[in-house]
């Protein structure tokens, strides 16, 4: 009787673990994901050569991009570029709205509601790329102006999805074209590229995190 019971207990444990397995896997999971990175670029070309390079680089990744270039009326260009900040919206507002605004950043990770702040530059842009059941990215790009060229801030956001029963197919596409992160790589590389094209000059890696890590397969491709 005793042996029965064991052996009972021991099948019931092996299909909880089980059942634990494939819950573990079937789980859906939503990583929020923050970078920046900064470039220098040291040209004479004037700001809409430089903006239109950036927009034109960034439309090759992205699904939508909104810009403005601020009228610069009174403003002298500085000799050391500006540099964003990032603002957390929840946190400058009060009552009812607030607390919405701090359910939904906690839904996504806590980061969803950070956006960047380019005050003083002369042409910003947001731009996003929205994949269904994969991942979402918004990247914030914000041009300084000053005596010998631009920097070029860019801060971007992303939300990456696995797990669940999608996730085979996941693994499959970020095999055949790369993962979330090489397309948020590619994306801004391919911005800095196309300043370097239409200025005729190569941009500086100033800064950045985390480190502008590799490309996907296909970059090989389009980068030539």
């Amino acid at each position: 009787m005793k042996h029965i019971n064991s052996v009972a207990i021991l099948s019931i444990a092996a299909a909880l673990s089980a059942c634990s397995s494939v819950n573990s896997t079937l789980a859906e999971r939503r990583e929020v994901v923050e970078m920046y990175h900064v470039f220098d670029i040291k040209t004479k070309a004037d700001t809409a050569t430089i903006a239109k390079a950036t927009s034109d680089g960034l439309s090759a990744n992205t699904n939508n991009i909104q810009t403005a270039m601020p009228l610069q009326l009174g403003k002298t260009i500085p000799v050391t570029p500006g540099r964003f900040s990032i603002d957390d919206v929840a946190a400058g507002m009060n009552g009812q709205n607030s607390a919405m605004l701090k359910m939904l950043a906690n839904q996504s990770g806590g980061l969803g509601l950070k956006v960047a702040n380019c005050e003083g530059a002369v042409w910003t842009s947001k731009a996003v790329r929205n994949i269904t059941g994969s991942n979402n990215l918004t990247l914030y790009s914000c041009l300084y102006k000053y005596r010998d060229g631009y920097n070029l801030d860019m801060y971007a956001v992303f939300t990456k999805e696995s797990g669940g029963l999608y996730q085979v197919i996941r693994e499959g596409a970020n095999a055949i074209a790369g993962t979330p992160e090489a397309w948020v790589n590619k994306t801004i590389v391919d911005a800095v590229r196309s300043i370097e094209r239409a200025a005729g000059t190569r941009a500086v890696h100033v800064e950045g995190q985390p480190e502008l890590g590799p490309l996907p397969a296909v970059d090989q491709l389009s980068a030539k």
